[in-house]
């Protein structure tokens, strides 16, 4: 999985008992708004449930798991290069799976969908960054225009009856570790927070957590993370879980699946200097920029006239090799 660790800067913790009170009732809300965005797993439908979903006019090779974590991860590289937090990422897949449970799609049109929903998500969490996303189309290779994301935008909104503003596991887990207030040096609690967000980001990519709910992965997030930190504080998170509401039936679950992704991904080869294995499905590498051509400061929609090498660079390589 080809994903790295993005550092997290946390949020001013709570630094008294009414405080960490609002962080608590903002927890049990959230829960309770999770509720009306569940998802399905859609992938798995019995054959009647896709007939009835199936549009007889649409053609093409079906979707399937590594479609959508292909898709994901595309996802995570764009926004890491306009500078875009990384929950929109889950916000959009949050619109794409929910999408899915209520239509079918050939695999251009779920291209056309992801663009889509990353699009709205933007608009949505970041609409300050929405003018770095106005040549999103180009990525495509071609296969769609702008006016084709409107329209889709249009399709997607009725399907999810403006729900858009799902809680996703970053958020759940920000505000669990402020309820929590583990003690922990300054130094450890910014890794603790960095940590968790990652396997928050891998849990994304991955079909498997498409039907789990996102306060339960949160607090299996955090475990891991303590974990990884050589940290025991798994009866406080959990207990402080429960009584929040959370449901903890799917952690050990989720646990053993968030440390099968994280050794598959290239975070975990970075620190153990190994490569991760590759999938049966393998597609053409984009190879990085090189030092010399990398432009992390710049903002391709603010170069007028031929854009600059390195920005011609980053859409070739995300158009031929992530599509």
């Amino acid at each position: 999985m080809k994903l790295k660790m993005n550092p997290r800067k946390r949020k001013i913790p709570p630094n008294n008992d009414q405080e960490e009170g609002r962080a608590a009732d903002s927890m049990v809300a959230m829960v309770g708004q999770e509720a009306g965005y569940g998802c399905v797993d859609y992938l798995s439908m019995t054959p009647w449930q896709k007939v009835m979903r199936l549009d007889p006019k649409k053609g093409g090779s079906p979707i399937d798991e590594y479609c959508r974590e292909q898709i994901c991860e595309w996802s995570f590289r764009v926004v890491d290069y306009f500078r875009i937090d990384r929950e929109v990422v889950s916000v959009s897949l949050s619109y794409l799976d929910r999408f899915l449970c209520t239509c079918s799609c050939d695999r251009s049109t779920f291209k056309l969908a992801a663009t889509t929903t990353l699009y709205m998500a933007v608009k949505v969490v970041h609409p300050q960054k929405l003018g770095d996303l106005g040549i999103l189309s180009d990525l495509s290779r071609g296969e769609f225009e702008m006016k084709d994301v409107a329209e889709m935008e249009s399709h997607i909104l009725e399907c999810l009856t403006w729900k858009l503003h799902p809680p996703t596991a970053v958020a759940f887990s920000m505000i669990l570790l402020d309820c929590i207030q583990l003690e922990l040096s300054h130094n450890d609690l910014e890794d603790l927070y960095s940590n968790t967000s990652f396997f928050a980001e891998l849990a994304v990519c991955d079909y498997f957590f498409v039907s789990v709910r996102s306060s339960t992965v949160s607090v299996a997030c955090i475990l891991n993370a303590l974990e990884g930190m050589m940290r025991s504080a798994d009866k406080t998170v959990v207990e402080k879980a429960m009584q929040l509401h959370i449901p903890v039936k799917d952690l050990p679950a989720a646990r053993n699946r968030l440390w099968e992704l994280y050794e598959r991904s290239e975070e975990c080869a970075l620190h153990n200097d190994c490569r991760p294995p590759q999938p049966k499905c393998v597609v053409q590498a984009v190879p990085p920029p090189s030092d010399a051509t990398r432009v992390p400061n710049s903002s391709p929609v603010s170069v007028t006239g031929d854009r600059c090498k390195a920005t011609d660079y980053f859409y070739k390589g995300l158009r031929n090799g992530s599509w």
